[in-house]
């Protein structure tokens, strides 16, 4: 089920940072992964309610997060991770968690998101029984890691 649940958030978040960023996003191979969110990365976490009960988490280095910020931003160079750019990433979490639920709804699939939560800093075990994550490459911008969290 994890795959099936994870796919319109991978095409919803390449179709939504191609749009931000005007920088092709190659997304890598699914593959199950641990439900720890660690520490090196700001996350932002989306729970799931409905007919999937999970959470949705969107990783990314800093220097990875203020590119993507910046390029929200018309191109203005962010230096830090502030209230401004971290406003901005977790915009960018539910614009794509909003496009995929309607995905998932064209499916028959109803589910209902939370308000994003951002989490730095400090390691995050989710608390979730089984996770499937997917790399999207932004080229010289880094790498975004979609993870789904599934009860």
């Amino acid at each position: 089920m994890g795959v099936q649940i994870i796919n319109p958030f991978m095409q919803s978040a390449k179709n939504v940072l191609e749009q931000m960023t005007s920088i092709p996003a190659v997304p890598g191979t699914i593959s199950p992964s641990h439900t720890e969110l660690h520490d090196s990365h700001l996350w932002i976490l989306i729970d799931l309610k409905g007919e999937v009960d999970g959470s949705v988490a969107f990783g990314f280095v800093p220097d990875t997060a203020l590119k993507i910020a910046s390029a929200m931003m018309g191109g203005f160079h962010l230096e830090q991770l502030d209230a401004l750019s971290q406003s901005a990433i977790s915009e960018l979490a539910n614009m794509i968690s909003g496009n995929a639920c309607s995905l998932l709804s064209q499916e028959g699939v109803t589910v209902d998101i939370s308000p994003p939560r951002l989490v730095f800093g400090e390691s995050v075990n989710a608390q979730k029984s089984t996770a499937v994550a997917v790399p999207l490459s932004l080229q010289e911008m880094g790498v975004m890691e979609v993870k789904l969290l599934i009860a």
